[in-house]
């Protein structure tokens, strides 16, 4: 299948008739359906998202962030926006392989060196400090939204449809964002005026998923999230501490502290000095 490109709205680069050959589907939900497609003019494979029902309110968020951002290794790139009178709105992006949440299943058998956390969680942060440095938080950090390249083992963060300049509104904003197994405690507890410490608290999240192989936080509810969290100290104490050297445990514990104020930043993380060790004794 050929995808006309003749409706182009300026999100991209223009090209003509038939540029995008579709080859595959790679993901369908209620937003529509994403294609693993060929740019005949680059020679590229791409990822295009095909909104049937228009642009929703997620996707006009994620194509002006984007938009709005100089290119980063770490951030998936926005190549095209296409719209069509009847088929609707195609949005090409960077195609990477995989996803992390895919690749920490795929990992239970074989848990993750402690060496490869750190060029993971090395990767996270450089993409999240650009983010915080650029003037966006992007309040939906997990596994699922970071896209990976399997064979480099590089990733980048992609989904930015809940994504927010920081202090818009007067610093306040709409409570209940993130998936809730990475929500920050502020946010389970109906806060408005939150900062862009709750990404650091995901990002510790996710540190400690790629360390256990499973969820940190799994809470099948809000109340029994924060009861998950409430816990937290015996998870950091107990399982992740013997994974860990001083200065990792310190990190995690950084990253996991309960009050936004005492979360590190992801500059601070960055230049953490657990990046600075080098073993390579597995997550196990």
């Amino acid at each position: 299948m050929d995808l006309n490109n003749s409706h182009d709205s300026g999100g991209g680069s223009g090209g003509g008739d038939g540029r995008y050959h579709l080859l595959d589907v790679i993901n369908h939900g209620s937003y529509g359906v994403v294609y693993r497609a060929w740019d005949k003019e680059s020679g590229e494979i791409v990822a295009i998202k095909h909104e049937i029902e228009g642009l929703s309110l997620s996707t006009v968020r994620e194509i002006g962030i984007l938009q709005s951002l100089p290119p980063h290794p770490s951030i998936v790139e926005l190549k095209d926006v296409i719209i069509d009178d009847h088929e609707g709105v195609f949005v090409v992006m960077e195609y990477m392989e995989s996803d992390l949440h895919k690749v920490i299943a795929d990992s239970k058998t074989k848990p993750f060196t402690i060496s490869e956390v750190k060029f993971l969680m090395k990767q996270i942060l450089m993409g999240v400090a650009f983010l915080h440095d650029n003037g966006v938080m992007h309040r939906d950090l997990k596994p699922a939204n970071i896209l990976i390249n399997a064979k480099q083992a590089r990733l980048k963060i992609c989904d930015f449809g809940l994504a927010r300049p920081i202090g818009s509104q007067s610093g306040s904003y709409t409570p209940g964002m993130v998936t809730q197994w990475y929500r920050a405690p502020e946010l389970l507890l109906g806060g408005k005026r939150y900062s862009n410490a709750i990404d650091m608290w995901s990002v510790g999240c996710i540190m400690a998923e790629l360390l256990l192989g499973q969820v940190a936080f799994p809470g099948n509810s809000e109340m029994e999230q924060l009861w998950c969290i409430g816990r937290s100290r015996i998870l950091v104490e107990h399982r992740l501490k013997p994974l860990l050297t001083p200065a990792g445990f310190h990190l995690i514990q950084r990253l996991l502290a309960a009050h936004p104020n005492h979360r590190i930043t992801a500059n601070d993380a960055l230049h953490h000095a657990w990046f600075r060790e080098f073993y390579g004794l597995r997550a196990d």
